[in-house]
């Protein structure tokens, strides 16, 4: 893989993860490529199949408003591993720290992302994560004054 590659799909996160700090569901659905997939773990495995934009946009206003609950968490990335599938597809496998204001820890997850080069930018084809649970644990535990 080249150094260029690595640090195309490193400036994608970026991208993405500055639109889930923002709460900005437009600029989320920008970082997606339609159809897509979104696996999720939970009490029992949830398949999320997105077929266009005004699809993407229901669903992530969702998780944003848990989000919105938090404060406006940030992220920070670690364990990033990036495997090149082609020169446009890549399989990134990631952890990521959710953060308050205060950069004191929320909550992790871990998370594999398809992504495939459309149109010159990445975007994602596919998600596979275990956060939904740990953002609602999170949510719950916030609520309860835990």
């Amino acid at each position: 893989m080249s150094n260029q590659l690595a640090e195309d799909v490193k400036a994608f996160f970026q991208t993405y993860c500055a639109a889930f700090q923002a709460l900005d569901v437009e600029a989320i659905a920008d970082c997606v490529t339609y159809p897509s997939l979104i696996v999720s773990d939970g009490d029992e495995i949830t398949l999320i199949a997105i077929a266009n934009r005004q699809q993407c946009l229901l669903t992530m206003s969702k998780v944003v408003e848990l989000h919105r609950q938090l404060g406006a968490p940030s992220g920070r990335i670690h364990d990033l591993s990036i495997t090149e599938l082609s020169p446009c597809l890549v399989q990134a496998s990631l952890t990521m720290d959710v953060l308050d204001r205060a950069s004191n820890h929320l909550y992790d997850f871990r998370a594999t992302y398809s992504l495939a080069k459309m149109v010159g930018a990445w975007r994602i084809a596919a998600i596979a994560h275990n956060q939904i649970p740990r953002l609602l644990r999170c949510v719950a535990q916030r609520q309860a004054g835990v």
